[in-house]
């Protein structure tokens, strides 16, 4: 199997919930892949899904009940893309499968199965990379036969083309060369009759050597005959070539003169559009990865302006192919007007036209961008006896160090927001930006990196405490602090919403150390009213392996003089298992200033209580996955005691979160816990005035 796949995965996921959803595409990226997916029920939603959404990979629950997996095969090839299905079963059995692959399907994976799933992804985007490489390849082997045809019509160098011996091509300087004044004259003509008698053998045994590969050589001297009978002292250049997709051999009588010119005109030909005269797409295409690579680094910052003409087609349907050449060609002239020299202004596409440039002044490139409608919509262009004048809309987008590095994601974006604005109206410019779900991974943790630093700078974070009550009549306050961020247009991001991304971008332990200040005032204000609260403080993996945490809580408990068991810092298991060394000196540390230690999210590995030989916690907070469903659930209910029991016997006080209703307190009354909270006992809340005697 191939490495692990780096580029941006486009998943539409079709299932009856979200729930599922969620789990494959958190798997997903846990094993390294990156994804941003959407979701679908039914077929109405599949279509409006892949109508508007760039998409790679189709994951298809075949047990839906009303939605057949023939249905979505049939969506997928009305939408005019090439995409992946792979249908997840509860029976992947081989007539479900053959029967499936059979309708359109890559295959077939078992719907619990997210090992397989996640390779056969991996085994069917790669596929499907290469297919669109390949595709790619394609066109640009056309257009470069395109340019190399228009090349040989203006050498000034006679170039022919031969198969078995006989012409199948000739450029104007190889017919003038021999006196033809039409190639209807020349083709099917033997090079062998073109060359003088005395020769005839040796270039006939050349041609058949040459062909089988039976010579090194490449050239020979030949005297060759004119039309008029005249001798010509030449040397031929053989090569082996292809035509009309045929092979055959190229032969090349090099023109005496002077190639500078020539050289010249051929770089021109080979990046410049013809109709134009503006950039040719593919030199384009060349410039705008280089500019990709270098604000990827960090260098340089770039912006790319993507023009489209409105209703081409009623146009085209006006003036006919001829008349909209004449309307491109003077569109790219008010473009090359208006761009820098500094600017590389190309056109992109059949109708339509790119500005790539760096810059310092979003501002300024924005106001270039706004003249273009304007400036489209006022001229008239004189088409035949008509008088035509076009709009055009016009999107920017700003490329940075945070941007995507795929430049197929940079087009998709700048393309569909020019064609959202042109299904608004058109004749207008837009400027891209992000939105929910359109974001990369780096783009996304970058954004919530940003407003986590702007929340901490301009003291907008809020502490929040959760009561933690005893179910056995244990006395003493108990309240798990989180955090809320609040943003400057005031929206509030909780832990759910800004962990992953806080963790992959390091700022989660500057979040860390917020909270625990938090808590050491919040502890402070309480033990002045005589009230003895312990707060129980999340940490991540980033504070864990701090080595200087522990003494910088010694000095932070020092100056407040609070009694220091009244904290209490929860690491994760997988954190706690995963840095098992640095969890056991920052425990060490813990003890040694009288703090309390706590393990989170405790019993999902395959020996939890493994760790507590190491680590001896105080407390275990008991994962969430066992709450799911409890009241309806005895495995959960077994799973809960045999912890707690365990627990128990080793003295550490268990926790469990997530008490949503009463059936589910009332049934952990009977699992032995010490300790549960929820939102059905209360809420997060700024204050901590819970009532505990309520219990």
């Amino acid at each position: 199997m191939a490495s692990d796949v780096d580029k941006l995965i486009r998943l539409l996921i079709i299932d009856e919930g979200l729930h599922k959803a969620e789990q494959i595409t958190s798997s997903l990226r846990a094993s390294g892949m990156h994804v941003r997916a959407e979701f679908a029920e039914d077929a109405e939603d599949m279509r409006s899904v892949i109508e508007d959404k760039a998409l790679d990979i189709v994951l298809f629950s075949m047990d839906l009940p009303d939605f057949e997996l023939k249905q979505a095969i049939h969506l997928m090839n009305e939408c005019g893309r090439h995409l992946v299905l792979i249908a997840m079963s509860q029976q992947s059995v081989a007539e479900v499968i053959v029967k499936s692959i059979h309708e359109g399907a890559q295959d077939v994976v078992a719907v619990d199965n997210l090992e397989h799933l996640i390779q056969v992804i991996k085994r069917e985007f790669l596929s499907l990379d290469q297919w669109r490489s390949v595709r790619r390849l394609d066109l640009q082997l056309q257009e470069s036969e395109k340019r190399c045809q228009s090349l040989l019509a203006n050498s000034k160098d006679a170039v022919a083309y031969v198969h078995e011996g006989m012409h199948i091509y000739a450029n104007q300087s190889y017919m003038e060369l021999f006196g033809n004044t039409d190639f209807d004259e020349l083709e099917g003509t033997p090079i062998i009759d073109m060359v003088d008698a005395s020769q005839k053998n040796e270039i006939k045994t050349f041609l058949r050597e040459f062909s089988q590969n039976e010579t090194s050589k490449s050239q020979l001297e030949l005297k060759l005959v004119h039309s008029s009978g005249e001798k010509l002292d030449a040397t031929l250049e053989f090569a082996p070539a292809s035509y009309d997709g045929e092979p055959c051999t190229q032969i090349l009588i090099r023109s005496a003169g002077d190639t500078a010119e020539l050289e010249e005109k051929i770089n021109y030909l080979h990046q410049h559009d013809q109709i134009t005269n503006l950039y040719n797409h593919q030199f384009f295409m060349e410039q705008l990865k280089k500019s990709i690579a270098l604000a990827a680094s960090g260098s340089h910052k770039y912006s790319m302006i993507y023009i489209a003409i409105d209703n081409f087609q009623s146009i085209r349907d006006r003036v006919g192919i001829s008349g909209c050449d004449i309307l491109i060609g003077n569109i790219a002239k008010l473009l090359k007007a208006l761009a820098s020299k500094n600017q590389v202004v190309a056109r992109f596409g059949a109708h339509s036209y790119s500005i790539l440039s760096a810059f310092n002044d979003k501002a300024a490139i924005e106001k270039q961008a706004r003249q273009i409608p304007s400036l489209v919509e006022r001229h008239v262009s004189k088409i035949g006896d008509q008088s035509i004048s076009a709009t055009c809309t016009v999107s920017v987008i700003f490329i940075d160090q945070n941007s995507p590095t795929d430049i197929n994601e940079i087009l998709s974006r700048v393309e569909k927001t020019c064609d959202e604005a042109q299904k608004s109206g058109g004749n207008q410019m837009v400027v891209y930006v992000p939105r929910a779900g359109e974001m990369t991974p780096d783009e996304e943790d970058n954004q919530i990196s940003g407003l986590i630093k702007n929340a901490l700078a301009n003291n907008r974070i809020e502490g929040l405490y959760q009561p933690i009550v005893s179910i056995k009549g244990q006395s003493g306050e108990r309240y798990v602090s989180s955090l809320a961020v609040i943003t400057s247009e005031g929206d509030k991001l909780f832990r759910n919403d800004y962990v992953a991304a806080a963790t992959r971008t390091k700022v989660l332990k500057m979040l860390d150390r917020w909270a625990i200040l938090h808590a050491i005032k919040k502890i402070t204000e309480t033990s002045k009213k005589s009230r003895k609260t312990q707060c129980f403080v999340p940490l991540c993996v980033d504070s864990i392996i701090d080595s200087g945490l522990t003494s910088w809580i010694a000095e932070n408990i020092a100056k407040s003089k609070i009694n220091a068991s009244l904290l209490v810092f929860m690491v994760d298991e997988g954190d706690a298992v995963s840095q098992l060394k640095a969890t056991k000196e920052f425990y060490k540390g813990l003890k040694e200033i009288k703090c309390q230690f706590g393990i989170d999210d405790f019993g999902t590995g395959l020996n939890p209580f493994q760790l507590v030989k190491h680590i001896k916690a105080d407390y275990i907070r008991i994962s969430a996955a066992y709450m799911e469903n409890l009241a309806q659930n005895p495995e959960n209910q077994e799973s809960i005691r045999e912890i707690a029991n365990q627990a128990a016997e080793m003295g550490i006080l268990s926790i469990t979160p997530d008490v949503e209703d009463a059936a589910v307190l009332s049934v952990l009354w009977t699992l032995n816990v010490d300790f549960v909270f929820g939102d059905f006992l209360q809420a997060p809340e700024k204050a901590l005035e819970y009532d505990f005697s309520s219990m």
